[in-house]
């Protein structure tokens, strides 16, 4: 789609408004420049629209089920009513679990924990450690980087079949490696 195209359609998006879009930064060779945020994959900022929501709900606070009170029974009711919320964004089946965690590294690393005996887990060379250091007690079959989209595909298809016995596998691929800078569809 073209960049007219896209800004003629109605249904593409504006870009989200991001917080400390605007910050400056000092220059060491003096004066200041808008900062230019080139780590987003450790520490992604906030969109706006979400600050705003959290500084507004602040005052309204209370511990998520641990309490009796009204604020702690709004909070309840407002985070269970997010996972609700992800669960029909995601279309989970009626049994599935939407399961909170602090970070995708975190998120790994209990899924990690939680593979069943025997589980065979593939991934690439090119993913991110992040994205390797998980598996360490698991069964690990390291796959060749991939020049295409294509040959990634081909590459898993064979591992796949290969493998014995034909147990359970987990294929752990990144959508946008910050190893190489390639995009997965």
């Amino acid at each position: 789609m073209s960049v007219s195209a896209v800004a003629a359609d109605s249904s593409v998006c504006a870009p989200l408004a991001v917080l400390g879009r605007d910050v400056t930064v000092p220059l060491v060779t003096g004066g200041e420049v808008t900062y230019a945020a080139l780590d987003y994959a450790a520490s992604a900022p906030a969109l706006q629209r979400v600050w705003d929501d959290v500084a507004a709900y602040a005052p309204y606070y209370g511990s998520v089920h641990r309490g009796a009170g009204y604020l702690s029974q709004l909070s309840t009711d407002l985070f269970e009513n997010s996972r609700t919320a992800v669960a029909e964004f995601l279309d989970c089946r009626p049994d599935d679990q939407v399961v909170f965690t602090r970070s995708t590294t975190d998120s790994l690393n209990l899924l990690a924990a939680a593979l069943p005996a025997g589980c065979e887990v593939f991934v690439f060379e090119t993913e991110h450690h992040a994205s390797l250091l998980p598996w360490r007690d698991a069964r690990v079959t390291y796959l060749d980087a991939p020049r295409t989209h294509a040959e990634a595909v081909r590459t898993l298809e064979r591992a796949l079949a290969a493998r014995e016995p034909h147990g359970p596998a987990l294929v752990c691929v990144t959508g946008a490696s910050n190893v190489t800078g390639e995009l997965w569809p």
